[in-house]
């Protein structure tokens, strides 16, 4: 194995390991959000929720201090570290039949939608007090609340949900479609990469020669955008201009 390769499975066995645990914790949390959660935006009402086999009952105000404080140390990390949903766009990317397919321009403006996502989403929470688009099912068997669930919400939250999933599918044509362009979590976290105490960014010494975007699942090169500071691409540099920099880093 090449000196390269053994470094980089060195340098990502971390995160693996990261992202197993994590999707262990909280891909039950992720599944109620997504297929049980009664309210306009999951995740964030979770003390107010009647649906008493949700585990976000107990984990969502860690998970969110967790999310906020990763944010402020690593940027986007979450979404490529401990995000169930991103550790299955990270499988289903290994499968993805277009990838680096899409024209730039097209993925400049398509990137966009992260950001409106989480316009949208700040509206339902703070102007509409997050409204219920569903018929909270309390308890009952995995599969049949489920069920039940589809069976009696509205049009909106079906919409909602239906979006979701197929933009989270889509991952298996377009790598992690549902991360880079819809994902209101990922347009927010997205802000605090600029701003994170610890990020991977290229020097001045970088050549443009784009061996970074051609390794990266994202197609994206180190801070900028949909960057989740993995670190794969650092070893194919061929002038080692990517590094972690911090505040106190000399340029």
């Amino acid at each position: 194995m090449p000196n390269s390769q053994l470094s980089t499975l060195t340098r990502l066995w971390p995160r693996r390991v990261i992202q197993a645990v994590s999707f262990f914790m909280l891909a039950e949390f992720s599944y109620y959000g997504i297929f049980r959660c009664p309210f306009a935006v999951p995740y964030v009402s979770c003390a107010n929720c009647p649906v008493v086999q949700c585990p976000g009952k107990k984990l969502w105000y860690i998970v969110l201090i967790g999310i906020a404080v990763s944010a402020l140390f690593f940027g986007r990390a979450f979404c490529g570290y401990a995000c169930p949903v991103g550790t299955i766009s990270d499988l289903f990317s290994s499968v993805a039949i277009a990838k680096r397919k899409i024209s730039p321009v097209i993925k400049s403006i398509a990137q966009k939608g992260k950001y409106i996502a989480a316009i949208g989403a700040a509206y339902l929470f703070f102007a509409m007090q997050n409204p219920r688009w569903a018929v909270p099912i309390r308890t009952g068997e995995f599969i049949n609340s489920t069920m039940l669930t589809f069976e009696h919400a509205n049009w909106l939250w079906l919409s909602r949900t239906i979006i979701v999933v197929a933009a989270i599918a889509l991952g298996l044509v377009i790598p992690y479609f549902f991360c880079r362009f819809i994902c209101p979590t990922g347009g927010v976290l997205e802000l605090f990469n600029r701003f994170s105490l610890f990020k991977y960014t290229m020097s001045s010494t970088c050549l443009d020669c784009d061996k970074c975007s051609k390794t990266c699942k994202q197609n994206t090169r180190p801070a900028e955008a949909n960057c989740t500071n993995c670190g794969a691409c650092k070893d194919v540099c061929p002038v080692d201009a990517i590094s972690i920099t911090t505040p106190f880093t000399k340029k």
